[in-house]
């Protein structure tokens, strides 16, 4: 697997929760790449590469582990989580299910803030399709998938959809290592368009088929070993 991945994962004199701090440097360290699944996650390196205490770091395998970003292996201790491509299936089967419907209600309400949210979304994959670097896209599309979880006005749904794109999100880093983003951020603009003319069956269609594209490319992630697809990628 090739990539950018987070360098730097130093955490020690910043002034927010610590643990949250330390999980979201490993957060970042696991999607981009440098610690790929089933590798072991050292205490005693971590500590030093984040120069927080062990408590701390612990306390931020804990939130990772919650997430399903890891994982307790016996003789181990916590490693990355190494999805199988059953398991892959069961979550962007999940995921249509939710993202559908998540579509659907936000055409149907669609309050003033949560349109400007989305456009706002847009406008920055909008600027950064031809020069972002996939982690730039990556977080972009997050902010784009996170303002749908939210236009659909249930906090519960939003909770659930956070969750499981965390578990995707290094299947998501890598396609984007590939030429091909562009129909996918097309896909997610023509969506933002349905919304903001209140077609709910259109929203829903355009997410059905986007999703349906994708979760092959996600299956063929997984089979390689999370290498580089063969094929173009189409997500975001």
């Amino acid at each position: 697997m090739t990539g950018t991945y987070v360098d730097d994962l130093s955490v020690a004199g910043q002034a927010i929760s610590l643990r949250s701090l330390v999980a979201d440097r490993l957060r970042q360290a696991i999607v981009t790449g440098r610690f790929p699944p089933g590798s072991q996650l050292r205490e005693r390196e971590l500590c030093e590469l984040t120069g927080v205490s062990r408590p701390s770091l612990r306390e931020a395998f804990r939130i990772l582990e919650a997430e399903g970003l890891i994982a307790t292996a016996p003789h181990r201790g916590p490693v990355v989580t190494a999805m199988t491509v059953d398991e892959v299936g069961h979550l962007y089967a999940l995921r249509r299910l939710l993202e559908t419907f998540a579509a659907r209600e936000f055409a149907r309400r669609r309050r003033p803030e949560d349109i400007v949210a989305l456009k706002r979304a847009v406008k920055r994959l909008d600027e950064i399709e031809a020069t972002g670097s996939p982690f730039e896209l990556l977080e972009a599309g997050t902010t784009y998938y996170s303002a749908i979880a939210a236009g659909s006005g249930n906090p519960y749904l939003a909770q659930a959809l956070g969750t499981l794109h965390n578990r995707i999100k290094l299947i998501r880093f890598i396609s984007l290592q590939k030429e091909g983003r562009a129909q996918g951020i097309e896909s997610l603009r023509i969506l933002g368009d349905a919304i903001v003319a209140g077609d709910e069956e259109g929203a829903e269609r355009i997410v059905s088929e986007h999703l349906d594209r994708i979760a092959v490319l996600a299956r063929a992630i997984v089979e390689s070993g999370y290498a580089l697809p063969s094929e173009p990628a189409v997500t975001i």
